[in-house]
């Protein structure tokens, strides 16, 4: 009897060898659905959040005094910034925020783009040029894999600095700094130039004639995003990121054109998967030190009731790695389609501890009472050079947030934007359906119960093929999808196997794939 279980365990676990082997063997046909470039997108990760982290909120001053040297290189607990996203940061530029130009001794050195010799001693002292010095920065950061080094910018001259030279001759000597450097992004945020449209339009054209290399992101004045390399469209709270950043989208995509000679993208920070989907850049924010402040306290930038977002890394690769299939584009408003419906989230404010969730709320809405509702509200659908999406109800009658493109090489991306009510959030599970012609190439983020592509190739021959954007293997999924004459549906549950298949542990990342059509000729 034993000799009996002995001979049905051993057939039991070389079935399953074989099967394993089959699959590994089909997988090794296929090579990788992600190439083996460099984002050529300027998505950028900033240190804003870590600085507030790290200073355990104390003030505005006290985080600018934390973005030093030893804050980036070094390895205690909670430095060693530039070892972040080791997946993803080949793919992303490092920017220094607010203030890796000015001394611990603050002056009005702000707009000097030098860089600070007691923040950083191992790079910028008296004998060396700054030119030098950022150099010698840039190297470092680029050796830790990251695209490129970047910073924050005040919008205006250094009093300090200027002497007798002119705005033009100031900005010109800064983008020469860069060029030589390699410096690749200027950050350009408030100061006392902050909504002057010449002065951001120039300094964007002085970086295209002396710094072709330099990305020059604006913000605040929707009207300079025609003449903007990038334009970001600024802070929102964690737990209202999602409206909140699709009603700005609504003003930015849906009114302008860029001119020629300007790239004229759209920065949605830290709301990666909308940003990979609808064409945009990011400037990711989340960092991941979880859980509370050194101080003990819980970290108020990132509420951990809500989406939790600094468990959700391995979102950051996905996002990153799908623009390399397809890049961050143009602003176009005549290609794109803004929903007239508007969708509405509420939060309630919880007794205790407030302070986690209504310290952004109360100098912009004066909401002081505990068990308040805050509410925003967004879009609920946009899409770029395609039509809106199809989306049916769920069966509470509930809808996602919906962003949709065709990129201008042809891949085709959507995305399914979680909800927030209550205190409660969560993405509904919905049938969705978008029409996309000829397109074979596919980036999917999100929940669905099923996802119909409607298109116009063959697909009764066609082979499907899938991957996790945060992993490696190549799956055949074509037995796993239905086909009804040009209709590709994926079950819903099939997206979430694949899109989380080699998600890290401990990671909470919603799903996000690339599909791929091959043999649809």
């Amino acid at each position: 009897m034993k000799k009996k279980y002995t001979v049905r365990f051993l057939y039991i676990i070389s079935s399953i060898l074989y099967l394993s082997f089959t699959q590994c063997e089909q997988n090794k046909r296929f090579q990788s659905l992600i190439p083996n470039i460099q984002n050529p997108s300027p998505d950028y990760y900033c240190t804003w959040q870590v600085q507030h982290f790290y200073t355990n909120a104390i003030g505005t001053n006290e985080m600018r005094a934390n973005i030093t040297e030893s804050n980036m290189f070094d390895g205690g607990k909670f430095q060693n910034w530039v070892d972040f996203y080791p997946e993803a940061r080949q793919d992303l530029i490092f920017v220094m925020d607010d203030s890796w130009d000015i001394p611990f001794k603050y002056t009005n050195e702000y707009g000097s783009l030098i860089l600070s010799s007691d923040k950083f001693p191992s790079f910028a002292n008296d004998s060396i040029s700054n030119k030098d010095a950022l150099k010698a920065l840039t190297t470092a950061v680029k050796s830790k894999g990251w695209k490129g080094l970047g910073g924050w910018v005040w919008a205006g001259e250094s009093e300090m600095f200027i002497n007798n030279m002119s705005p033009e001759d100031y900005w010109i000597e800064r983008a020469k700094w860069a060029n030589y450097s390699g410096f690749s992004y200027w950050k350009v945020d408030w100061g006392k130039k902050i909504y002057d449209y010449d002065f951001r339009k120039q300094i964007t054209d002085i970086s295209h004639k002396y710094a072709p290399g330099l990305n020059v992101e604006n913000a605040q004045i929707d009207g300079v995003i025609p003449v903007s390399d990038v334009f970001r469209t600024y802070d929102v709270p964690a737990i209202m990121s999602i409206p909140m950043t699709m009603d700005k989208l609504k003003h930015t995509l849906g009114k302008y054109t860029a001119k020629d000679g300007y790239n004229g993208l759209i920065n949605c920070e830290d709301e990666v998967y909308t940003a990979a989907a609808l064409g945009c850049t990011m400037g990711v924010m989340r960092h991941p030190f979880t859980g509370n402040m050194p101080n003990g306290k819980p970290d108020m930038s990132w509420p951990s009731m809500h989406r939790n977002i600094k468990s959700k890394i391995d979102e950051i690769t996905r996002a990153v790695r799908w623009h390399r299939i397809a890049p961050a584009f143009s602003v176009n408003a005549s290609e794109t389609i803004i929903d007239s419906t508007m969708l509405t989230d509420t939060w309630v404010l919880q007794d205790s501890p407030s302070e986690i969730e209504d310290w952004w709320f109360k100098p912009w809405t004066g909401l002081h009472i505990h068990g308040d509702t805050i509410s925003e509200s967004g879009p609920a659908r946009i899409a770029r050079r395609l039509p809106l999406p199809k989306v049916v109800p769920d069966e509470n009658g509930d809808l996602p947030y919906v962003v949709a493109s065709k990129n201008p090489n042809g891949a085709v991306s959507i995305a399914t934007l979680g909800r927030t009510h209550n205190r409660k959030y969560w993405i509904p599970k919905c049938d969705i359906t978008i029409y996309v012609t000829d397109a074979g190439t596919y980036g999917i983020f999100g929940r669905y119960n099923r996802l119909t592509l409607q298109t116009n190739l063959n697909l009764k021959e066609a082979t499907i093929l899938a991957q996790d954007l945060a992993g490696k293997v190549v799956v055949d999924i074509t037995s796993k999808v239905i086909v009804e004459g040009g209709s590709l549906i994926v079950p819903g549950s099939l997206i979430d196997q694949i899109g989380t298949s080699e998600q890290n542990p401990n990671d909470t990342s919603e799903p996000g794939l690339v599909l791929v059509i091959m043999g649809s000729e």
